[in-house]
């Protein structure tokens, strides 16, 4: 209709056309993807032509939307719900829902966690002088690791960046 083509002809006939197609469209997926994902867009490089390194790169985007979905995008939703119409600010109302305090949990048990495997790590790989020391090291350091991550599992939802504008109904 637009003239690229003429009649009878194929995209897939066109090599030059197609290349610059797939690429314009992973493109635009890509940038719907930042907005509204926080990443890139996943199996752009199968428009384009799949690689060992974009199945890499999906895994590593589906970790980094796996964290910014549970700890860092709640913010993002209520700026939806507040461009779109879904909350309404109340002038009456002097205190901000955004303005939640934070408990010293939050910023204290990943540190400890995190460093608590760590050193369980660095002690299986640098053994004591006894097997017994050894063994007391990493009985210590994976009991802290693991007693953190207990209390961040049972506070779970303390820890997960929810929207705070709009709640929704379950």
């Amino acid at each position: 209709r637009l003239g690229v083509l003429h009649v009878g002809q194929r995209i897939e006939e066109q090599a030059d056309f197609e290349k610059i197609y797939k690429n314009a469209w992973a493109d635009n997926a890509n940038a719907c993807a930042k907005q509204y994902a926080g990443t890139g867009a996943l199996k752009t490089d199968y428009t384009r032509q799949r690689t060992q390194w974009g199945l890499i790169m999906d895994g590593w985007n589906s970790l980094i939307r796996y964290y910014k979905n549970n700890f860092s995008d709640g913010f993002r939703q209520d700026a939806i719900d507040l461009f779109l119409g879904n909350y309404s600010v109340d002038e009456i109302e002097p205190a901000s829902p955004l303005h939640v305090k934070k408990d010293w949990k939050f910023l204290a048990l990943p540190i400890i966690m995190v460093v608590a495997f760590s050193m369980c790590i660095i002690c299986l790989l640098m053994a004591g002088d006894t097997w017994t020391e050894t063994l007391a090291y990493v009985l210590f350091w994976g009991s802290a690791s693991f007693g953190t991550f207990a209390i961040i599992l049972y506070n779970g939802k303390d820890f997960v960046d929810a929207p705070k504008l709009v709640q929704k109904e379950k």
